[in-house]
């Protein structure tokens, strides 16, 4: 007979799927959006917002040869 003290349940994790990943680089572009709005439209908590976008991030150069950073969907699924 075995005895389970445990009281925590186990947690699960999903990744982001690539259409969302997708929809978070088109809300991140537009600049309209805040992270706590994107994670309500793909049904995602904040913080799972906030290190999709951090892990994405990609130092850009543009035409004046200046670095901006920019949310890349394909850098941040690696």
């Amino acid at each position: 007979m075995t005895k389970n003290n445990c009281i925590t349940e186990k947690r699960t994790f999903k990744q982001l799927t690539d259409i969302q990943r997708g929809m978070l680089e088109q809300m991140a572009k537009s600049g309209t959006y805040k992270q706590a709005e994107m994670a309500r439209e793909l049904g995602v908590s904040q913080p799972t917002v906030s290190r999709e976008l951090k892990r994405g991030r990609t130092r850009q150069l543009d035409y004046k040869r200046n670095y901006y950073e920019q949310y890349i969907a394909a850098s941040g699924a690696r």
